[in-house]
C-alpha cells in the first residue's frame, strides 16, 4: 500500500485515508486481540472460554426462570431468548469498550503509521469471536430444551447478518467515542442507558407479546439488528426489511464518522499534550 503526502502519520490523514491504513492493518489488530485475551486470561483465568460460559449459565437459569414469569413454554422461549442474548451481551460490550476508546487510542499517539481506527477494529474482532463463542453456547442450550429448534437454520443468511451487524458497530465507533469523550459525564449512565434499551427491545420478551402496539417494535432500530441476527437462525428466513434498516444505519454511521473524524481527533490530541 502507498501512501501518499504525510499519510503515514495518523494526524494528518483523512478519514478516508485512515480506513484504507487500517485494511492494511487487519492483521496487527488481530494481535493486539490476541494479546488483549492473553491479559484477559492472566486476570481470570478464562480467557476465550469466558463468553461461552457466561452464556451457557446466564441462558440456562435467567431463560428457565423468565419463562416461568411469561408463562410461556421452556422450549419455545429459550431458543428466542438464548440467540437474543447472545448478540445482545456481546453489543452492550462494544458499546461500553467504544465509549472508552479515546483512551487506548491515544496510547498509539506515539506509533503514528497506526491507524486511529485499530482500537475499533480490535473491539471489532472481539465481537466476532464473543458472537461465535456465545452462539455455540447457546446452541447447546437450545440442543437440551427443543433439539429441532434450529432445524430450520439459514447459515448463509447468519452469516451475512453476523458481517452486516459487525459493519454497523464499527461504522458507529467513532461518534460513540466521540460523544461519551466530549461529554464523559454520560459514561456514567451508559450501563443505565444500555438497561433500559434492553427491557424495551424484544430481548426478554417476544414481541408477539404487544401486537397491539407493534409500532414500538417496528420503529425500533435495535430491534431490526436483532431480528436480523435471530430470523435466520430461528425461522430460516432472510428478514430484509431488517437488512435494510442495518444498512441505513450503517450509512449514517459512516456518515457522522466521516463529519467527526477531525474533531474526535483533536479531541484525542490535545489530551495527551496537556
Amino acid at each position: 500500500m502507498t501512501l501518499h503526502k504525510n499519510d503515514w502519520r495518523w494526524v494528518e490523514r483523512t478519514f478516508w485515508g485512515d480506513l484504507r491504513v487500517l485494511l492494511g492493518q487487519r492483521r496487527l489488530a488481530w494481535q493486539l486481540y490476541i494479546a488483549d485475551i492473553a491479559e484477559q486470561r492472566r486476570n481470570s483465568g478464562l480467557g476465550l472460554f469466558a463468553p461461552f460460559i457466561s452464556v451457557l449459565v446466564h441462558v440456562a437459569l435467567l431463560g428457565t426462570v423468565m419463562s416461568l414469569v411469561f408463562r410461556e413454554s421452556v422450549d419455545t422461549f429459550i431458543p428466542f431468548f438464548a440467540i437474543s442474548m447472545s448478540f445482545w451481551q456481546a453489543i452492550s460490550t462494544f458499546i461500553s469498550d467504544t465509549a472508552h476508546a479515546n483512551e487506548k487510542i491515544s496510547r498509539y499517539i506515539s506509533f503514528p503509521s497506526v491507524s486511529g481506527y485499530i482500537v475499533h477494529m480490535v473491539a471489532c474482532y472481539e465481537f466476532l469471536v464473543a458472537v461465535v463463542l456465545k452462539v455455540l453456547a447457546s446452541v447447546v442450550v437450545i440442543s437440551v430444551v427443543n433439539f429441532y429448534a434450529l432445524s430450520h437454520a439459514n447459515i448463509p443468511a447468519f452469516i451475512i447478518s453476523v458481517m452486516l451487524i459487525c459493519l454497523l458497530l464499527i461504522s458507529w465507533a467513532l461518534p460513540i467515542s466521540f460523544v461519551f469523550d466530549r461529554v464523559r459525564v454520560l459514561r456514567g449512565f451508559l450501563p443505565q442507558l444500555l438497561f433500559a434499551i434492553y427491557l424495551i427491545t424484544p430481548i426478554l420478551w417476544n414481541p408477539s407479546r404487544i401486537e397491539s402496539h407493534r409500532w414500538v417494535v417496528d420503529y425500533n432500530p435495535v430491534f431490526h439488528v436483532m431480528e436480523a441476527a435471530r430470523s435466520p437462525l430461528l425461522e430460516g428466513e432472510v428478514p430484509l426489511v431488517s437488512y435494510a434498516v442495518v444498512l441505513g444505519l450503517t450509512a449514517i454511521g459512516v456518515a457522522l464518522s466521516a463529519a467527526l473524524f477531525g474533531a474526535n481527533r483533536n479531541l484525542v490530541i490535545y489530551r495527551w499534550v496537556a
